[in-house]
């Protein structure tokens, strides 16, 4: 396999890890945003500690996975 041809599967691999993280913490809150979390620690649903680590975890994959599927579309746009 050619370098050119490993990049894409190594970014869609890590794209599909990314989203599966963000899944498992979205799932555990029951919502489908990360900032659904910070709204129920505002409104005492649910304890600061450790949802607020959760959902600054949640919102670092959210962004990922926007820079990952920016690469992916550019790649694409170049074949």
């Amino acid at each position: 396999m050619l370098r050119g041809e490993v990049e894409p599967i190594i970014l869609m691999t890590e794209l599909i890890k990314q989203k599966k993280e963000l899944e498992k913490i979205l799932s555990k809150y029951g919502v489908k945003e990360p900032e659904e979390i910070e709204r129920k620690i505002e409104r005492g649903e649910i304890p600061e500690h450790p949802s607020y680590e959760d959902f600054l975890s949640a919102l670092a994959f959210k962004q990922n996975i926007a820079e990952l599927k920016k690469s992916i579309e550019k790649f694409l746009r170049e074949i």
